[in-house]
């Protein structure tokens, strides 16, 4: 027994001597020590991811990777600034390859695999209109970018697609006034060559037809071309026989670079005008001086100063010295959604729409913009350009 009692008063002493061990440093000694341990802290905030689809691969891949990058600088900028409600953005980019059934594919990945609250892109009215009845379906609003066709945010019979925006003028006022523009200019007859299959050439046709019927034109000829053609020789030479003043060409700029070259050869001299769809840097060069003095509608581009200023940062953060419109359209986009998310005071994709839809006043790189509740569609300004050597030279802005 004694040797039981002193076994376990020896044990005593050394849990006493470890715990003394524990709580006691040299030089404080009786005093709690100080160790490294903290109070586990709260784990950062989800970012608020941003989706992002347009062409990263075949002929359009300019414009698709430009606006990738815009959006990237423009969430770096807004990191950088502290957030959005104390929130981290995060860019998720998806390749549509241009085509319809990979847009879908895209954005319901983004929704319903990244959970990104909305969506930026693309820049083609066919893929946006397709894509509105999901967007209506899961409450995740979609910004597109070039989407001028007037079905894009609402449908046939004039009803809204609630979770549909875009960022650029419509069908309808860019062709209206392309019509109006080339009567100002002293052009009498006039001819199309127009794809059928894209709901922004056919209405970009449309509407220019009727105002320049309306202004007293003549429409001499209107020739179809299908999505895909390389050949048009055989339309042109319709069109060549009918000796038009101008040849309206709706179409986007890697489409018109072939239109251009091949109605040159074909010895037709007739003026070339053209839409948003040929803003791009690399047009003049690929139209090898086929569209030298042509002119084509579109926004202001980087022609205003915070746009400028936005180039420079771009071509330093991407070592590009390509500059392309739809890199605006992607970093005004996204400004467009914190402005919202701010003013809603709360990460809500149903209150970002919302703000969305009641936008009385966004200034961005392209300048201001006010948004109709009633058809989504902004309010912009129209600028001519004219093709002059190896640029796109902004030349006035039509009213």
């Amino acid at each position: 027994m004694k040797k039981l009692i002193a076994l376990l008063a020896a044990l005593a002493l050394m849990l006493a001597l470890i715990t003394g061990c524990a709580t006691q440093t040299p030089g404080n000694a009786g005093q709690p020590s100080q160790t490294n341990a903290t109070e586990p802290s709260a784990p950062p905030a989800e970012p608020i991811r941003i989706g992002y689809i347009n062409p990263l691969s075949g002929d359009t891949a300019l414009w698709g990777q430009t606006g990738l990058n815009g959006l990237i600088l423009a969430a770096e900028k807004i990191n950088a600034a502290g957030g959005v409600l104390g929130r981290q953005i995060e860019i998720i980019g998806l390749d549509n390859r241009d085509e319809t059934q990979d847009t879908l594919i895209a954005f319901n990945r983004l929704i319903d695999e990244y959970h990104v609250l909305a969506v930026i892109g693309t820049n083609t009215s066919t893929h946006n209109i397709a894509m509105a009845p999901i967007a209506n379906e899961k409450h995740v609003p979609i910004i597109g970018t070039g989407t001028t066709n007037e079905l894009v945010t609402v449908d046939e019979n004039g009803k809204l697609h609630p979770y549909s925006f875009r960022m650029s003028f419509i069908d309808t006022f860019q062709g209206t006034k392309m019509g109006e523009y080339a009567l100002a200019q002293g052009m009498k007859t006039a001819a199309f060559i127009t794809n059928i299959a894209d709901a922004y050439s056919t209405g970009c046709t449309e509407f220019t037809s009727n105002a320049f019927i309306a202004g007293g034109g003549k429409v001499v000829a209107q020739e179809s071309a299908n999505a895909g053609d390389t050949d048009y020789r055989a339309q042109l030479t319709r069109i060549a026989a009918t000796n038009p003043d101008v040849l309206f060409i709706p179409e986007n700029y890697a489409h018109v670079a072939f239109i251009a070259r091949q109605a040159r050869e074909l010895g037709m001299t007739c003026e070339f005008y053209g839409y948003d769809g040929w803003d791009s840097v690399e047009l003049p060069a690929m139209a090898d001086g086929a569209l030298e003095g042509a002119r084509f509608a579109s926004r202001p581009g980087f022609s205003l100063p915070e746009a400028e200023e936005f180039g420079k940062e771009y071509m330093a953060r991407f070592n590009d010295s390509q500059l392309e419109a739809e890199s605006l359209f992607t970093s005004d986009a996204l400004n467009w959604i914190v402005q919202c998310i701010e003013a809603a005071g709360v990460v809500d994709a149903v209150a970002l729409r919302d703000h969305m839809e009641n936008t009385t006043s966004f200034e961005g790189l392209m300048g201001k913009m006010t948004v109709d509740p009633k058809t989504h569609n902004p309010d912009r300004e129209l600028a001519i350009f004219e093709i002059q050597g190896e640029n796109n030279v902004l030349i006035e802005i039509f009213e």
